[in-house]
Order: structure tokens, then sequence, then C-alpha cells
């Protein structure tokens, strides 16, 4: 049965502590900013009005839940024996002196099967919407990272799945293939076999990584993006640490403006986006998006570059030895292949494999990473690779250091995405009641175009 304090209950069982609690505590300016009545009104539907023992306060719960995010404790159990030495967090709480902290077991509970993860995206948005009120927020440029939590799960404990793939470039293709009087390449029929990866037992959700252990380990991603103003964290999302960030940010850039209103004008990005298709896919919101060069492995005589040929004419290149290379055909790897004009041309050349001529190839997504480039060399692109580490990577440490995101302290997505909702809110609201506080002495950091 639903249970809450009353105004009165607590302003009598904070009364006790009037002058023991340390008034600049970072939970007593949380308790100032913000809006418990709309926390009440999230949490109240989950209980029942007239049946079933008496609860304990929710909100109380969710206090517990927030000290610890604060402070980075280890698990609720350890909270817990904290608040009971600790006046300040007895006087957030709203305990009297007689009263006993809540049982460890009680808040896990509470979390993991009473609250809908769905309330805790609620809550950090809540506190964005504020933030927006208030003029904090730029619209102008946002960064996006990933970072690699490191799962609750054994990484002996494995077996081996089968994952389908699929990919989608024939329509690319057979427009320049079409173009030159060539035969469209038909689409191959669905493979009944995939690839084969690695699957955790403990923790089905995490994916295996590579990333900081060479023999792999089990992991989470958050995919966070964050605004270059005051750096704060606009979405975090969580999926298995197979996920690459590129596949998931159009739809979180969506979710973003579902919250907020808006896209931003641009965004910095590292090189684990640099893909054609998420290039493709900014271009189309009118994002401006600035991507650090990822290094690819190519198999070329040093000389002989595809980077040294220069187009002359549509589907004309020249090589740097002087000799014209026309269009030949295209692949269903997605390249679009050239060929000597006078063949023979590169015979004896050491860039030529074998006896045959030197073949140029050029992706399908050539004129995306043409945009991309440009955009990176640009004066604006030299001036945000300075601004990214220091905004999302910034983000990221603290997260890490302060409030214990180095390791996912639940199993499976859902609980691990409420971890990482908490964190984000923790971090926005760190910010923002600073941002007040100076607001307060005359200093004015919100956004002005």
């Amino acid at each position: 049965m639903y249970f809450s304090f009353s105004k009165f209950e607590l302003k009598k069982n904070r009364q006790a502590y009037e002058n023991m609690y340390d008034k600049n505590h970072l939970v007593v300016q949380i308790d100032k900013t913000m809006n418990w009545n709309y926390v009440y009104s999230l949490l109240k539907p989950l209980y029942s009005e007239d049946k079933g023992r008496p609860s304990l306060d929710p909100l109380m719960l969710v206090k517990i839940l927030i000290i610890q995010y604060i402070e980075g404790f280890r698990s609720v159990r350890f909270t817990c024996k904290q608040i009971e030495q600790h006046i300040t967090y007895r006087w957030f709480l709203g305990l009297s002196k007689d009263d006993s902290v809540p049982c460890h077991s009680s808040v896990s509970k509470f979390l993991r099967h009473r609250v809908d993860p769905k309330v805790w995206e609620a809550l950090f948005e809540c506190v964005l919407l504020q933030i927006q009120k208030e003029g904090f927020l730029s619209p102008e440029t946002w960064a996006a990272d990933e970072t690699e939590l490191k799962a609750n799960a054994n990484k002996r404990k494995r077996v081996k799945v089968m994952e389908k793939e699929d990919e989608d470039v024939l329509q690319l293709l057979n427009q320049k293939r079409l173009q030159h009087g060539k035969k469209p390449l038909s689409p191959k029929p669905p493979k009944e076999e995939g690839k084969e990866v690695l699957f955790s037992t403990t923790d089905p959700d995490a994916g295996l990584s590579v990333k900081h252990d060479p023999r792999g380990r089990f992991a989470f991603h958050d995919h966070r993006i964050v605004e270059t103003l005051h750096h704060f964290i606009l979405d975090a999302y969580v999926t298995s640490a197979n996920v690459p960030g590129h596949r998931v940010l159009l739809e979180r850039i969506e979710r973003v403006k579902q919250r907020i209103g808006y896209v931003p004008e641009e965004i910095v990005l590292d090189a684990g986006y640099y893909n054609a298709r998420l290039g493709r896919g900014l271009e189309k919101k009118g994002i401006g998006a600035y991507i650090s060069y990822l290094r690819f492995h190519r198999k070329e005589h040093p000389k002989c570059r595809s980077s040294h040929f220069r187009g002359v004419k549509e589907d004309v290149y020249v090589g740097p030895c002087g000799v014209e290379f026309t269009y030949s055909t295209s692949t269903r790897a997605g390249y679009h292949e050239y060929k000597p004009v006078v063949k023979g041309s590169c015979t004896g050349c050491p860039a030529a494999k074998g006896k045959g001529d030197r073949v140029l190839r050029i992706s399908v997504h050539q004129e995306v990473y043409e945009q991309m480039r440009k955009r990176r060399l640009s004066e604006r692109g030299q001036i945000l690779r300075l601004v990214r580490p220091a905004t999302i990577e910034r983000s990221f440490a603290e997260s890490k250091e302060l409030h214990g995101l180095r390791f996912a302290r639940y199993r499976g997505v859902p609980y691990v995405q409420i971890q990482v909702w908490i964190t984000a809110m923790i971090q926005n609201l760190k910010k923002w009641i600073k941002l007040r506080s100076l607001q307060s002495q005359g200093i004015d950091l919100s956004y002005h175009k």
C-alpha cells in the first residue's frame, strides 16, 4: 500500500538535525533543486491505494540511490551503512533520530522489481527540460561518443551462436551500372548461415569486446550525446559492446529531438563514427558532421595509392604516371572499378599486382567521404577537433572516476540502462546547481546566440 511522508512530518524530522547537517553539501543543494512532486507522480501509480501493508516512502528509496551514485559507492549495502553514520544523509532522507535506515534488500527490490526502467528515463528528462527552460543548453554544437562498461559476467562462461548479416549497397551500384549500359546486379538470396559470435551464459545481453583486453571481455557500450557549451548530457543509451556507435547515433539524435525539440547545427565525432551511411544520414538532417579520419589498411603501392589519382572528367581518372583509367564495372563489394584505357599500360609497373594492369577501386560512397574530408580539414574542423576531448571524454571520465561507471552494477541491458540514466542525471544536476549558484552571484552563463 502506498505511503509517503507529509511535508509536516518531513520538516519535523529534519528539525532534529538543524544545527548539525552540512548546508553546503551537494545532496542539500539537490533537495532544493529537484521537483519532488513530479517524482511522487511517477512512483504513486506503481503502488496499490488500499491493499497490503504501508510501504516505505518510495521517494526515500530514490534518494538512497541518488546518494549511492553521487558518492560512487560500490553497493546499496555499503550506502545504507554510510547513511547510518552521516547526519546530512539522514536529513536528506527525512529520517528522525529514532528511525532506522531501510534495509538494503528493500532498495534493491524496489529498483529491480517495483520501478519500471522508463521511470528513470522520465526523471532524467525532467531534469534536462528544467535545464533547457533556464537557457543553459546550446543548439549549436554537440559531441557524441561511446565508452565501455565492463559487464558483471564471467568471460570464461561463453558459447558460440550464429548471427545473421545483411548489407544494402545494390541501389548505388546499379545506378552506375545502368548509366554505363551494364546489366544491374540482382539481390542475393538470403543466406541461411551467418557468422559465429561469442555469447555470455552469465549475462546474455553483454557483448564480447577486445578493446581493452586482447583475450576479450564481456561489456556494454554507453552511447552518449553531450552539448559542448556546459557539457550537459542530452542522451545516454546502453547496448552490448559489439554494437558500434554509428549504427545507433541517428536514432538517438531523433530521440533527443523528441525531448528538447531540435537537432544541432553541427556534431563532432571521433574516428569510430567514420561511416558513409552515417554521414549521408546526418546530411539529410541538415547536421554538419566533423568526423575524425579512420585509417584503413590498404595493400597499395606507396607510389601509386588511390589518393594519388585525380579525376579529369566524369568517370575518367589519371594516375601518378599519367595513365588514363576509365570505368570498367561495379562489384557487389561496393566499389566501382576503373582500368587503363589502353590495355597493358601498367605492364612492368611495381604497383600492378601480377601481370595484369593496375585496377583503381572507388567506393560507392566516395562523394560522402569527400564531403567529410573537406569539413574535417576546414578551420572549423580543426577547432572542433580540440573541443571534443574536453567535452565528451571529460564527461565519461567524470562518470567513471566519481560515479562508479567503470563497471556494470547489474546484469541485462534494461538494468545497466538504469545505472546510466541515474549517473547522467546526477552529472547534469551537479552542473545545473553550479550554474544557478553563479547566476545568483550575477554571473550569467546561459546560452546567447
